[in-house]
């Protein structure tokens, strides 16, 4: 994803709580993620697809079209895991 989507989702997430908790205060927002425990869109879609990927790069070894794709998404694993 692109820096403006993430961006975008985090609005949607921030608005909604806004809305929840009748507050503008992005301090109190933040506190209220923290404690009902929902993390920024960035860690929540980097965790995801690094557990894609995990998952992939094992299967990818019994199924012959998959061994091509496993090279690639070792590398996109690796950069996963740094961004997280």
């Amino acid at each position: 994803m692109r820096k403006y989507q993430y961006k975008s989702t985090n609005y949607v997430i921030n608005s909604t709580f806004r809305k929840i908790f009748n507050t503008r205060s992005q301090e109190t927002i933040d506190v209220c993620l923290e404690m009902f425990g929902s993390l920024q869109a960035e860690r929540t879609i980097a965790i995801r697809k690094r557990k894609f990927l995990n998952k992939f790069c094992v299967i990818g070894l019994r199924n012959a079209l998959c061994r091509v794709f496993v090279a690639i998404d070792k590398n996109e694993l690796e950069s996963c895991c740094t961004d997280v």
